[in-house]
Order: structure tokens, then sequence, then C-alpha cells
């Protein structure tokens, strides 16, 4: 069931209603209950994976907290990481495996079943492990309400596709007493409604030239491959960064805060920068429970500098099972390594120019360096092969510019760039204003007239600029596949 699905627009009403409708006792039974409806309606078939996890984080939290037992911790975080492996990565493993020994002139190809990959499995597995760590290090108590430690787990609009629950900040909500508040209502449903806007008016329609392009790179002009790669930047940020409004409006109509997951991330003036606004559940558990285990940058500049990039080849492989993931990651580790290393050069050579560094001119030059980094490395991140990746950035810098084909041979005609276009300065313009005040704040505050207005804009554009029909898929979301 996804949230742009008509059986969401009618799952949703159902559970708020019933949610606010029951006494305070039923209401977390009745939220598990409907979490675990959407997750069926999603894939039925490992829905007992999930309550195994469920079950085992349980009992598992409960043990640890009576004695804090390392081999208990690293043997289900072990059964959490297999599972992962066995649904995720065994093909790959194998694959990578027979390509090794076939280089030694050993001859092994194995027969491996192609499992299917259980919806929300690193979402959720992540959000487990997390928890029985904190347990474990003493952050957090266990849940001692098996119910409650389930719906943790299970939470509907984090379910599939994150934000990455954290237990000192998401569980106590589940023991507070939620009363309706319009305020509530208003600031979610101006997430949920910006987030279809996003989705529908610029991901989906921006998909397009970006499959059209990367499919056959070499028939276009550089400027063509240059306008598809930095479409594809655009589209899925606005993609996952529109299933977090979505989930996060979801979770606020009924009274609970999710952690944000996006900070204007293309507003960033380095790479480290970044990736404290990108994903931000995903980067920050990396943090604490690899980056800092792994030793941080306690043990010296060149052991920091391996954990970064152990970090961040992990954090490819986490996105998915193949190595243009892999080189994904170890990229932008090694972005934050080589601006780690040139600071010193680069304070040098800034003295000498007439820039001031708190100026704007000084912040739109880093900013731009951002993204054109980010840009190169998400290149990777949406090619299907390293070879793909490598074909689509050589044809960036062909001597032909433009193919004759003109922006119709992209796979969308003027009128659709234009709605792109204008769809990208509305989200530039509510991205700038987020960097000062939040925009879901300030409409829930507005006055009724303009706040409907604001509402009525984002689904009207939405119904009718949103991308739908032959060719989209509006229902299928980039990171419904990790």
């Amino acid at each position: 069931m996804s949230f742009l699905s008509p059986s969401y627009f009618l799952f949703f009403p159902i559970t708020v209603l019933g949610y606010w409708a029951l006494p305070q006792k039923a209401r977390n039974g009745w939220l598990l209950g409907c979490s675990w409806f959407f997750y069926l309606c999603a894939g039925p078939r490992y829905f007992p994976l999930l309550i195994a996890v469920c079950a085992v984080s349980y009992v598992t939290a409960l043990a640890l907290e009576k004695r804090r037992r390392k081999g208990l911790l690293a043997g289900a975080l072990c059964l959490f990481v297999g599972l992962l492996f066995l649904f995720k990565y065994l093909n790959f493993g194998v694959d990578t495996l027979s390509r090794l020994l076939a280089l030694a002139g050993l001859d092994w190809t194995p027969m491996v079943p192609k499992l299917l990959l259980p919806a929300g499995i690193s979402f959720y597995l992540f959000t487990a492990m997390g928890y029985l760590m904190d347990v474990y290090r003493g952050k957090v108590p266990a849940e001692k309400n098996g119910l409650k430690c389930a719906l943790f787990l299970s939470f509907f609009p984090s379910l599939l596709s994150g934000p990455i629950g954290r237990a000192e900040r998401l569980l106590p909500q589940f023991s507070r007493l939620h009363k309706f508040n319009y305020v509530n209502l208003r600031e979610g449903l101006f997430r949920f409604l910006w987030g279809a806007f996003k989705k529908l008016v610029l991901a989906d329609r921006l998909a397009v030239v970006v499959d059209t392009v990367f499919a056959a790179p070499q028939n276009y002009g550089a400027i063509q491959v240059v306008i598809a790669a930095c479409a594809f930047s655009v589209q899925i940020y606005c993609d996952f960064s529109a299933y977090s409004d979505m989930a996060v409006g979801s979770a606020k109509v009924m009274g609970f805060e999710l952690m944000e997951n996006f900070r204007t991330p293309y507003f960033s003036k380095s790479i480290a920068e970044f990736w404290r606004r990108w994903h931000i559940s995903l980067s920050t558990w990396f943090r604490d429970y690899l980056y800092i285990p792994l030793g941080g940058s306690r043990r010296g500049t060149v052991r920091k500098y391996v954990n970064v990039l152990i970090v961040f080849a992990v954090s490819g492989l986490w996105h998915g099972a193949a190595l243009t993931f892999i080189v994904w990651g170890v990229l932008n580790g090694l972005y934050q390594v080589v601006s780690a290393l040139t600071a010193p050069l680069r304070t040098r050579g800034r003295s000498v120019l007439p820039l001031r560094e708190d100026g704007g001119i000084f912040a739109l030059w880093q900013m731009g360096w951002v993204f054109l980094l980010s840009t190169v490395a998400w290149v990777f991140f949406e090619a299907g092969s390293v070879s793909g990746a490598l074909a689509v950035l050589e044809n960036m810098i062909k001597p032909v510019l433009w193919d004759v084909g003109g922006l119709a041979a992209m796979g969308m005609g003027k009128k659709e760039f234009l709605v792109a276009g204008v769809g990208f300065l509305v989200l530039l313009g509510v991205d700038a204003y987020s960097t000062k005040e939040d925009p879901a704040r300030k409409v829930a505050y507005s006055p009724r007239w303009l706040r409907w207005c604001v509402y009525l804009a984002l689904l009207l554009a939405a119904v009718i600029f949103g991308s739908y029909g032959s060719g989209y898929d509006a229902q299928s979301f980039i990171y419904g596949q990790f």
C-alpha cells in the first residue's frame, strides 16, 4: 500500500478516526493492528518475518537489561545481519565469489534461490538493531510491554521506507496521551500535500528524462546528458524526501513526531554538511552504531579517514547489492577525505581572493560544488552498472553539445519541461524559506483563507500537473526497493 494509492486514502482516515475514537488503553493495539494490516498489503508473504523480528527484539532487550552480555547482543545482531544478507545480498555475494574464483582459474557456479526482498526489511531491521544496542549501552530501558515494542518496530508511517526510528525518541510517545490537535492536523496535512507535490509534479516527471537518457547516453549530446544527471539529483531528493514528508505528516496528524530525514541538503556548503542533512536517520545511525564503535576520530587521522571510507562503503551496500552502490558510497567518503586533506590549502587560496567567506557569492560557489560532486556520485547510484555510469560521465564531456532530437528526444516535450521548471522554482523557494522557518508550522498558524489556498494549490497542482498514465509509476518510491 503506497502513500499515494487509493487504498491508503481509505486506510488512513479509518486508522485516524479509530485512534481518536478509542480509549487510551486500546489505541496502541489499534495502531499495531493497522500497522500490520498496512504491511500485509505491501507483502503478506514475509509478514511472519516482521513478527519474528519483533519477538526476538523484545525478548533480547529484556535479557540485555537484566544482564549486559556482549555475546547475546552479538548473536541477535548477527541474526539480523544474516537475514539481510540472505534476502538482499546472497546472490550478489555468490556472484562476486564466483568471479573471484574464475580469476584464479576455478569454475564455481552454484544454484542460488532467488528470494523476494521483504518490504521494508532494511528499515525495520536497522530500527531493531539500534534499539538493542541502545538497551545494551544503557541508553534506553527495555520496553516491558510487548505490544509497544512491536508497535515501535512496526509503526506504519515509517515501516517501509523510514525514517529509521530511535527508541529514545519514538518509544515514549506510545505511552503518552495524545489529544486531538488542529495544529497537528494542519501541519500534517501540509507535509503530506507537499510530499505529494514533490513526488507527482517533480520526481515522477523527471524520472522519464533520467530513464530515457541513462538507457542510451551515447545517443545524446553532452548538455542533454548533463541535464539528465542533474535531473536525477533533483528526482531522488524529491522522491525520497516526499516519502519522508508524507510519513512525518501522517504521524503528525495523530500527534506523533518522527525524525526529520532531510534538511535542505543541496543548500550545504560541503559534502560533510550534505550528509548531515541527507537521509539523517540513516547517516546518524551509521555514525552512532558503526563509525563511533570503529573508533571514530579518536584513533588518529589515518584511522579516522579509514573509518569514514568503511562507513560510506557499508552505506552504499545498504542501498543495494551492486558494485555501483559501493562505488557511490566510497566516492562520497573520498570526497570527505580529500576535503579534509585539502582544507589548509583551500583556506590559503581563499585568502588571496576578494571574496568574503561569509558572503553570499562564496556560499553559492560552495553549494554549486556540492551539487556538482553529489551529481557525479549519483550517476553511479542510478546507472545499472559501473560501465554504464562511466558511459554517462564520458558522454557529459564529449564534443557534441546537443543532439538534433532536442527536448522531445529526452522523453518530454516543452510543456512538460516548463512544468518541471516551475515546480523546481517552487521547490527552491520552499527549501530556501525552510532554512529560516518551518513552512508547515507557518501554514498551520496562518489565517484560514491563506491556509486553504496553500492546501488547494498543492492539491490541484498534484492532480492537474502530476505525472500519471503510461510511462509513469506514481506509486513506486525509489527507496521502497531498499
